[in-house]
């Protein structure tokens, strides 16, 4: 038999606030309403400590709530309770299926059209790791392996070697036109990016004028616009030079671009390309927190020359910081 920790609670009908806080801090951590009358969580030292904060909230707000740990009686109800588990996490399951589904039959489609360009590679890529990250999400509140989750690994696995199969095609390509570039045929240009700038581009941005163009000027053009205007360089805009290309996000295309070796820059291209391309794949602690300021002043600018400006700082002293520590 499985041991169960149970919360039962009677939030008052003038807190419909702490009503709604408290149900997404349980289906967060995968509790179940069963019965229509109490949440149960398999107990761990860690879902105890969960529900015992939970409780612990209810009444400090002023509500009523009890916790108790137990064990079923008898094999149905255990078996009762782990289905209730099982339709939860199978309904998300479900759902991010049928997105597989749609992803795979737009890249069919578009091989059988149009073909698929390095930009698409890159956005059906984007698409996989946010796909990833929700399949990650359910499993950590599939305690008890719910039937849908095969099919779905399945799905990943599909999409996964389709995409892989055009990364591929689209790497090779980038290995025959690949050069690098040298800086003193980039003085004093006019450079060109989409609009909303972020993180890929404000770093780009900022490489640029400290390590390729000092005298740079930016432009930012309209979303959708594949064409710059007349005189200026593109980056991170689809079709440039200056992109994503392969594995590498606009940064690192630039760093290799312009064959610039510097640990500490190489700390800061892992840092974007970890935030930009959200794979984790140099697992940057730092990642987090600077996506999180660069946010934040998005938010609070809403200006594409203000925000380059400040994100110029954050940079400047990133490169500081990494120099030093280098240097030591």
């Amino acid at each position: 038999m499985n041991k169960w920790i149970l919360l039962i609670h009677q939030i008052a009908h003038d807190s419909p606030n702490l009503r709604v806080k408290i149900w997404r801090n349980l289906k967060k951590h995968g509790a179940v309403l069963f019965k229509n009358a109490v949440y149960v969580l398999p107990h761990t030292n860690e879902h105890e400590e969960i529900m015992q904060w939970l409780c612990n909230q209810i009444k400090d707000e002023g509500s009523d709530a009890s916790l108790f740990i137990t064990e079923s009686l008898d094999k149905k109800q255990d078996e009762e309770i782990i289905k209730s588990f099982h339709e939860i996490c199978d309904k998300e399951y479900i759902a991010l299926i049928e997105v597989c589904d749609a992803e795979l039959k737009k890249i069919t489609q578009r091989e059988e059209t149009e073909g698929i360009s390095e930009g698409l590679v890159h956005e059906y890529k984007r698409k996989l790791n946010e796909i990833l990250k929700s399949a990650d999400d359910i499993s950590k509140i599939d305690f008890f392996h719910a039937p849908q989750k095969e099919m779905l690994l399945q799905k990943i696995a599909s999409l996964q070697k389709t995409i892989l199969k055009w990364t591929k095609t689209s790497e090779k390509e980038i290995k025959v036109t690949g050069k690098v570039y040298q800086i003193k045929d980039f003085s004093g240009k006019k450079w060109a990016t989409r609009k909303d700038i972020f993180i890929d581009r404000i770093a780009s941005a900022w490489l640029i004028r400290r390590f390729i163009d000092p005298k740079a000027r930016f432009v930012f053009v309209s979303k959708g616009t594949e064409k710059t205007p007349r005189g200026t360089v593109p980056f991170d805009m689809y079709g440039s030079a200056f992109t994503h290309h392969g594995e590498d996000c606009t940064f690192e295309t630039l760093m290799k671009a312009f064959d610039l070796k510097d640990p500490a820059l190489q700390s800061i291209a892992e840092i974007v390309h970890d935030i930009d391309l959200k794979d984790n794949k140099y697992g940057r602690k730092e990642a987090d927190g600077i996506a999180q300021i660069v946010t934040g002043l998005s938010q609070k600018l809403k200006n594409d020359t203000k925000l380059l400006e400040k994100g110029q700082e954050i940079f400047d002293a990133l490169y500081q910081n990494y120099s030093s520590s280098y240097s030591v």
